[in-house]
């Protein structure tokens, strides 16, 4: 199996993993009355319509360049997820104002056995899934694959966390504690949109630059100025203009170079052997990068083009 076959399974397991994932979550948490099991269905039907957005701009990312799209289809990726990003934030907003609402109308009844087997099937999907994921990512290095096998992992452990609750839940159903049996299942609610709140906050910041095209975070944009300047070192440089931005995994980096005047009789030989370790010396540390490299000994228009 290729690579694009197998990161298109590793796609498609995705899918049909959140289909039954949401549809036994749902009837399952209707059925036993606990809003969290229903909370975890329909986090598996965003997941479930992610996952078909996955594989149609899986699909896009294969087709060339065209007309309309000179510059390819990467830009959906960042779309793709900002779409996720707010999905998954209402979906919380509105599981947290029922559970408060239901937490000051005296809670809910629990059948916390029942709800205990739910947790284990679904953290034994999710690892799985997750396991099979990281697989494939490191097998074709795909990005898509690797973000979807993280989402799967954390999916798994919370669910995990879930049957811990539950758990302890049943064992505190004949003693004392009891009265807080009702309350357990819209405090669990409230207490995991409260923990998984901030992944949708920071999705839809990350998203958004990428859009606006901002520049990649700081570690790397340092990272990024520490090879330019190390290989600055190297050739004829008198000053030199890095502009960089990120769109999904790929990192773009646009470079204006300017010749010190004394160096005469560059001939077009040496500008492709100087931009092509540049390049090399660039790709080696970051290999998702497409380098824009533009020479010039004109100090005017350097200035111009790049005022600051």
């Amino acid at each position: 199996m290729n690579n694009k076959r197998l990161e298109k399974f590793g796609i498609d397991l995705s899918i049909y993993g959140s289909t039954s994932m949401a549809i036994f979550g749902i009837s399952y948490g209707l059925y036993i009355g606990s809003a969290a099991v229903m909370l975890d269905g329909f986090f598996n039907i965003i997941a479930f319509s992610i996952a078909l957005a996955t594989k149609w701009i899986f699909w896009l990312l294969q087709r060339p360049e065209e007309k309309n799209f000179q510059f390819g289809y990467r830009g959906t990726l960042p779309l793709l997820n900002l779409s996720k990003g707010l999905l998954i934030a209402g979906l919380c907003v509105f599981a947290f104002i029922s559970a408060i609402g239901a937490i000051l109308q005296g809670g809910r009844e629990l059948n916390a056995s029942w709800a205990l087997i739910y947790s284990a099937i679904a953290a034994s999907v999710g690892l799985f899934i997750s396991v099979m994921q990281t697989h494939i990512a490191k097998k074709t290095g795909s990005p898509i694959v690797r973000v979807d096998a993280r989402n799967w992992m954390i999916n798994g452990f919370i669910s995990l966390c879930v049957g811990m609750a539950f758990g302890i839940v049943a064992l505190i159903q004949d003693t004392p504690l009891s009265w807080f049996v009702p309350y357990a299942d819209p405090t669990l609610v409230a207490l995991l949109v409260t923990i998984a709140f901030p992944m949708p906050v920071k999705i839809i910041l990350e998203s958004t630059k990428q859009l606006l095209l901002a520049a990649p975070e700081a570690n790397m944009q340092k990272q990024i100025h520490q090879i330019i300047g190390d290989v600055k070192t190297k050739f004829p440089c008198a000053k030199h203009c890095l502009r960089m931005t990120q769109v999904g995994e790929d990192v773009y980096l646009h470079l204006h170079w300017l010749f010190p005047p004394e160096e005469k009789l560059i001939t077009i030989e040496k500008v492709d052997t100087i931009r092509q370790k540049i390049t090399d010396t660039v790709m080696q540390e970051i290999p998702n990068a497409t380098l824009d490299i533009i020479f010039t000994q004109d100090q005017q228009w350097f200035g111009m083009i790049n005022p600051q």
